[in-house]
């Protein structure tokens, strides 16, 4: 077996293996509450194992950059699998996604992804999605980290899709600032819609909070337009680990 074949495989058996371990637990003593120290270990755990069980190092850099721990809406590009393990094992606070509902319907999944925080949406367009808007935007207010991938789904390589809205409304509705974060190399080690593993360097980079204070509705256009500019200055395509 070749070296990316074998990765591959544990990279999968890992997913998993530690599924099956996060799930056993919830079940076991039901889910850790949200942003505790023991939610925040095993995310953080799962994490950096994906890292080292797909031979790649993340280089983070803009740490500096962040003020406290919260909250924010914290907004990314979506490529890969890897993205959110890289988000989950280098961000130094506890945060949940907002998902796709089919996500919630693997009985695993849901188990893990509840106990970090994750919100499902649905993608039909009935009402309900502004009803988890307004619940989450509450939820955020008080404290809870979110962070949302506005492409809606992973790229299929460099080019960056249309950004949806909803992570600049929670963000004015919940009067905290918007945190823009770019992830580059995911697509190399992880393709989307491919299942091969390739080893190799990861980048994370981390810009500064854009504030919400006094914005209204109006105003998530021109908010998601600035998150998005400052997320596409921060990405490297094709990165290799030289930038």
């Amino acid at each position: 077996m070749n070296t990316l074949r074998r990765f591959g495989l544990y990279a999968w058996l890992f997913v998993a293996s530690s599924l099956a371990v996060l799930a056993s637990i919830v079940t076991r003593f039901g889910p850790p509450k949200f942003g505790s120290d023991a939610t925040h270990a095993l995310a953080r755990w799962w994490g950096r194992g994906m890292l080292r069980i797909t031979g790649s190092i993340c280089r983070v850099e803009g740490l500096d950059t962040i003020e406290g721990s919260g909250p924010y809406v914290i907004l990314s590009n979506h490529r890969s699998h890897m993205d959110a393990p890289v988000l989950v094992a280098s961000l130094p606070f506890p945060f949940g996604f907002l998902v796709k509902k089919e996500l919630m319907r693997i009985p695993i999944f849901a188990g893990a992804m509840k106990s970090i925080g994750c919100v499902e949406v649905n993608r039909d367009r009935d009402g309900s999605d502004h009803r988890v808007l307004d619940a989450v935007s509450e939820q955020i207010a008080q404290g809870r980290n979110i962070l949302v991938f506005p492409e809606g789904t992973r790229s299929p390589n460099d080019d960056f899709l249309p950004f949806k809205n909803g992570g600049a409304v929670l963000a004015i509705k919940a009067g905290v600032p918007v945190l823009p974060v770019a992830v580059s190399g995911t697509n190399r080690v992880v393709p989307a819609r491919i299942l091969r593993v390739t080893p190799g360097p990861l980048l994370l980079r981390i810009g500064k909070a854009i504030p919400t204070s006094g914005l209204t509705m109006d105003d998530r256009y021109e908010l998601m337009d600035d998150a998005r500019r400052a997320i596409e200055s921060m990405y490297v395509p094709d990165y290799r680990g030289d930038s």
